[in-house]
Parts: C-alpha cells; sequence; structure tokens
C-alpha cells in the first residue's frame, strides 16, 4: 500500500480539494511533520480532531505543505493546499505525529443545469462575503475570478460561509457536487417559499 499521509488534527478545521488554508505550527511534533513531509513530499490530511483518537475509516482532504515564514523558536506559518481527498484504510505509526495509509476518494463533478440558479445564488452570497472581509479591491476581483470553478466555488461556501465544524465535515464527505450543493442550501439558504399550486415560487 503506497498511499500515505501525515495526520493533523485540528478542533476546528476541515480542508477542500483547491482550498488554500494557512496553519501556525507551534507544537514540536508538528514542526518536524511539516518539515518531514516537505522533504518526503508526503501530504498531510488536515482532519477535525477526535477526542476517542481513532481515525480509521474517516475521510479527510490532503495537501503538501509549503513554508511561509520560521520564527527563531521553531514556530512556523505554512499553508496547505487541498489536492486528494482520502479515506484512511490503516495505521502506521506515531512517533512523534500520526501517519496513516490512505486510499484516493473520487467525486462526482459534473453538475445538472437545473442547479444553475442554486449556484449563482451560492456565488452571490460569496462576493458579498468578500465585500465585508477582502478589503483590497484586487484581491476582491481575484477571488470573484476563482469562483468560475464550480468546484471551487462550492467548496469555499463550505470554508467561508458554514460555522458549524461537523457541517463542513458533512459536505467535504459528500461524494457529489449535486450533494454538496444540496447541503449547502439547506444551511445557509437560499430559500423556498411555495404561494400555492397556481403562484410562482419566492426564492430568496
Amino acid at each position: 500500500m503506497d498511499n500515505k499521509l501525515f495526520l493533523f488534527p485540528l478542533a476546528n478545521s476541515v480542508l477542500f480539494k483547491k482550498v488554500t488554508l494557512p496553519y501556525h505550527i507551534f507544537e514540536q511534533r508538528y514542526r518536524e511533520m511539516i518539515e518531514d513531509a516537505v522533504a518526503m513530499q508526503i501530504p498531510i490530511g488536515i482532519i477535525p480532531y477526535d477526542p476517542l483518537d481513532n481515525y480509521i475509516g474517516e475521510v479527510c482532504v490532503a495537501g503538501l505543505p509549503h513554508i511561509l515564514s520560521t520564527y527563531p523558536d521553531g514556530r512556523m506559518d505554512i499553508y496547505i493546499t487541498g489536492t486528494v481527498k482520502c479515506k484512511l484504510v490503516e495505521f502506521d505509526s506515531e512517533n512523534p505525529y500520526k501517519v496513516y495509509y490512505y486510499r484516493s476518494l473520487k467525486e462526482e463533478l459534473d453538475l445538472d443545469s437545473s442547479f444553475e440558479l442554486e449556484v449563482e445564488s451560492l456565488k452571490v452570497l460569496l462576493e458579498r462575503w468578500a465585500i465585508h472581509f477582502l478589503q483590497d479591491p484586487v484581491q476582491r476581483e481575484s477571488f470573484s475570478h476563482t469562483l468560475e470553478d464550480t468546484e471551487l466555488l462550492v467548496n469555499y461556501c463550505a470554508v467561508f460561509l458554514v460555522d458549524d465544524v461537523d457541517v463542513k465535515k458533512m459536505v467535504m464527505e459528500a461524494t457529489s457536487l449535486e450533494e454538496k450543493v444540496k447541503l449547502l442550501l439547506h444551511v445557509i439558504g437560499p430559500k423556498e417559499v411555495s404561494l400555492g399550486p397556481f403562484m410562482p415560487t419566492l426564492r430568496f
């Protein structure tokens, strides 16, 4: 079994494919993990922390870390872009960090044209988010261009518009874009209200 990753359990973080997230690394074992991952080109899987410490069968997204800066005391700022969706199938070792073997998971990325309105609504919500959280107009414009990628748009919605880590995890684990869109619409809107059999449906 060749697919191996280093596991990084975190209380409130879920990584998604194509999404880049920053992390501040301060524990010695995880500093070693980052250095080893860079040296050996082994991906790091981000997964919500389990107090039972049992991750066999769990799903996560992994990617190679990139070190942005290192501090005199050894702390470091890194970022990871999700590249592979994984199911953890076998525990390998923990010395001093957890190593697992994984099986790659594929998602159904085709989205029926009947979802065009829903996807456009999610895009509007993300652009409203960007107005408040991305102060630089150039950065906002660049962010807006990335939303042309439907997979990235949907995953951004889960990262930036959903607060509950369990819901984020549900979206990440979904096997198709259609399932992800349905989950997101249920959690963050928009909503539909029927006015009756002979009246139009309101969407907001």
